[in-house]
């Protein structure tokens, strides 16, 4: 079924006899949970179904190592290399294509050699790592360089995994030739220094790529699809540029089938845009998929950070790219495609890329215990199964949420999704809690879409909203609520710092641009929020930021990768970021604190701002307590956190109501 405001995106595509229902594809993605044993776990399978039941036409199973001894990085990838396999492997894998092609996806599945990016702790017999050429890493482990009989054992066992892959279901193979692994590192001049056939030239240092390639073809047919994922650009110093990545495709492309355009490397994800951040433009890699397919006569793939179906239309029907793969906001609303054909878009659940995933480290001695992905707007993802199959509710039941913020109207459309009667209070005249200041934060495009989808989830329900309400005891027991959900948020906190009177909240800031534009700003408190706030002020407002900060590094609660993408360009921004310090008093021009040193210093400015964390609301959760024997309490108004912590929580309180 086509849709009439975006007929590209709903355009049917065939491509050596497989046809594509649209042109949106959920992009491979390591997820940390979906296999056991080289085989895909009930949830695994419910994961990557889901996203087929959503609508997405091609369905890519990420990250199948094509070598045991030299490849394998972490145990999140299929075995389809394991010869013979045992009945029950190929039947968990065979379902799991089964479930894929049920609702007219394609089933993909990555295969992958990581190469001189492994470790040898991950490797049998603790062997050094394999690539291109022999050198010492920056931490110190040796890479050996690859002989020509390596390279094409390499190659052989490709194919033997691509025939196994091809036999169990799968119509395509994603060949992972991108972001820093073994194929990117062959056309690589960062990590290619060889002086024989495969060095030097571009058209030498593909023939590996092309080894691979052509032995696939060979041993599975010429109607095994192959999608060559490719770094267009590596964006690093000494790493293929724009030209090379051009270069590259005109070479590969009459040895694969479509082409799927990324950029950077695994090593620097953020800043080399493998992975973009919050703070980069929705569809950053476009303009390497734009300008490649202007260069080549197949298929080409555009992925990075796009989360909206204009965002999708706009690139395909521009002729900037043949299909659109949507990475993380595949998790962020797997019924991304169904709601935009069914005129529904207001609804969906924009990824915020704020880095709720987690990145494995290389090294098993660094790498970070495993997290379940947790996407902050979609409380179901990775947990479909669990969710699905959970008691249905006994009865209606009335209920009462309080709060109107993500938290609260998570809570009652889940509420009223299950059959409840709700009631929605909201002591203002509109619904978005404390996320009113992304109306201005241009930084916080997502983030207000996603508030805004929310506010379109509850107007599109039968959910009654007492706006400018204020939630008495005496005015919910009126309600007589069988559950009450309160999700009544927090408030700033206000340090014990002499003069602080004298200073306003960070977000406080937001609606007085006509005091703070072009101004010396001091903000006291390096967290999360006082760094975002700070940048904005500093990128978008012409102020000279100075940040001060109590702990000993700026945005310590921040994810790993939104502080990896924030602090260079708070850098870039010249503020001024002081770390370790003491605040003595904040005076009319400027604030008296004692360095990391224990030097007494004096910091002037036009503005002093404060954003040292939030505190919950309990005198409101106080004066409700009791009011109803089913009284739970979500979000900020428990503990004050972060987005994703608000919406699971009001949405786990709605799925408890039975």
């Amino acid at each position: 079924m086509g849709c009439s405001k975006y007929p590209h995106m709903f355009e049917p595509i065939t491509i050596n006899g497989v046809t594509w229902k649209n042109r949106v594809i959920a992009s491979p993605i390591t997820t940390n949970r979906v296999v056991y044993e080289g085989m895909p776990t009930p949830e695994g399978i419910d994961v990557y179904e889901t996203k087929s039941r959503g609508g997405f036409s091609q369905i890519t199973v990420t990250e199948s190592f094509i070598d045991h001894e030299y490849s394998w990085r972490h145990e999140h990838g299929l075995d389809t290399w394991s010869s013979p396999m045992t009945t029950f492997h190929m039947e968990t894998i065979m379902t799991l294509t089964e479930a894929i092609k049920a609702h007219g996806a394609v089933a993909a599945c990555q295969l992958n050699h990581v190469g001189a990016m492994n470790h040898p702790d991950a490797i049998p017999g603790h062997k050094n790592p394999i690539g291109p050429s022999a050198y010492v890493r920056e931490d110190g482990v040796q890479v050996e360089e690859m002989t020509v009989e390596m390279m094409e054992k390499t190659a052989k066992q490709g194919a033997e995994a691509a025939w196994n892959l091809k036999a169990l279901g799968f119509q395509v193979i994603n060949l992972h030739g991108g972001h820093g692994w073994l194929l990117n590192q062959f056309i690589s001049p960062k990590f290619n220094h060889r002086t024989d056939e495969y060095g030097g030239s571009m058209e030498n240092r593909a023939k590996f790529p092309i080894m691979v390639c052509d032995k696939i073809k060979e041993v599975c047919g010429k109607d095994m699809i192959i999608e060559y994922r490719l770094s267009g650009s590596e964006r690093m110093e000494g790493g293929m540029t724009l030209d090379d990545g051009i270069e590259f495709a005109k070479i590969i492309q009459d040895h694969v089938d479509i082409l799927h355009i990324t950029s950077g490397a695994y090593q620097d994800h953020v800043n080399t845009k493998a992975f973009s951040s919050m703070f980069d433009k929705h569809g950053c890699n476009l303009d390497l998929a734009e300008a490649i397919k202007k260069n080549v006569h197949i298929p080409v793939v555009a992925v990075g950070g796009f989360n909206s179906p204009k965002q999708v239309e706009d690139a395909i029907a521009s002729g900037k790219c043949d299909f659109v793969a949507l990475g993380r906001q595949q998790f962020a609303d797997p019924e991304f495609v169904n709601k935009t054909r069914d005129g529904i878009e207001d609804e969906i659940a924009p990824c915020l890329r704020c880095s709720c995933f987690n990145p494995l480290a290389s090294d098993p001695d660094i790498r970070p215990i495993p997290s379940l992905w947790h996407c902050a707007v979609n409380p179901w993802g990775q947990r479909e199964l669990r969710w699905r199959n959970a008691p249905k509710p006994l009865n209606s039941r009335n209920v009462v949420v309080v709060g109107g913020g993500v938290s609260g109207m998570y809570a009652a459309v889940t509420a009223v999704d299950r059959g409840h009667k709700v009631t929605l209070i909201e002591k203002s005249d509109v619904l978005g809690g404390q996320r009113w200041f992304t109306e201005i934060d241009s930084d916080k495009e997502a983030l207000k879409a996603f508030k805004d989808s929310m506010i379109s989830r509850v107007n599109h329900r039968n959910i009654d909203v007492k706006f400018n309400t204020e939630a008495t005891k005496e005015y919910i027991e009126t309600l007589k609520p069988d559950y009450v959900i309160c999700a009544v948020g927090s408030h700033p906190f206000i340090p014990n710092i002499k003069g602080i009177e004298a200073a306003i909240h960070a977000t406080e800031a937001y609606l007085k641009p006509d005091e703070i534009k072009g101004k010396k700003v001091i903000i006291i408190g390096g967290g999360a929020i006082g760094c975002e706030s700070g940048y904005f002020f500093a990128s978008e407002w012409g102020c000279k930021v100075d940040i001060l900060e109590m702990r000993d590094r700026m945005a310590k609660d921040s994810y790993p990768s939104q502080r990896a993408a924030l602090l260079p360009r708070m850098e870039k921004s010249n503020m001024g970021l002081y770390c370790s310090v003491k605040i003595k008093e904040i005076k009319p021009d400027g604030v008296v604190f004692a360095d990391k040193d224990g030097k007494e210093q004096y910091d002037k400015a036009d503005v002093v701002m404060y954003c040292c964390g939030s505190r919950p609301n309990d005198d409101i959760v106080n004066s409700l307590s009791g009011v109803c024997d089913r009284f739970v309490v979500t979000g900020d108004s428990k503990i004050a956190r972060t987005v994703k912590e608000a919406t699971y929580e009001g949405f786990c309180a709605a799925m408890d109501i039975l």
